[in-house]
């Protein structure tokens, strides 16, 4: 009976080791990868009145985008809307503005999670619609 025993002390030491192991390598894993960035870095102008389309691409994500959205506190003028369909790494911005000004606009998202948490993206655009 104590060899037994003594076996299956060392077959959960030696499991527990290799569950270390792997628990390294994706905290290392996490740790290491890039972050995403939502480009392009700037918006083109539009001009009021006039079809715009723009596209919008997650770069450096390690997994499928979850969902790219416009913060409701600084939104697309009117007129215009970000289309994202999940999985995509793209949205497009999309319509036609309806009037001139200068909008500061916060598109953000994130990433599905697999080992590692989902990471999030996000840039503050300004739009200029002439």
């Amino acid at each position: 009976m104590k060899l037994r025993s003594l076996a299956v002390a060392g077959l959960a030491a030696a499991l527990s080791g290799c569950e270390a192991v792997t628990l390294g390598n994706v905290l290392t894993g996490c740790a290491t990868r890039p972050e995403p960035e939502l480009m392009p870095k700037e918006l083109p102008t539009a001009g009021a009145g006039e079809p715009y389309k723009v596209r919008l691409d997650v770069i450096n994500a390690s997994t499928p985008v979850s969902k790219l959205l416009v913060a409701p506190a600084q939104p697309l003028p009117d007129g215009l809307e970000l289309i994202h369909v999940r999985p995509e790494t793209h949205g497009v911005i999309q319509g036609v503005p309806t009037r001139a000004g200068s909008y500061e606009v916060r598109v953000y998202g994130n990433t599905f999670g697999t080992q590692c948490t989902g990471q999030d993206v996000e840039r503050v655009y300004r739009l200029e619609v002439k």
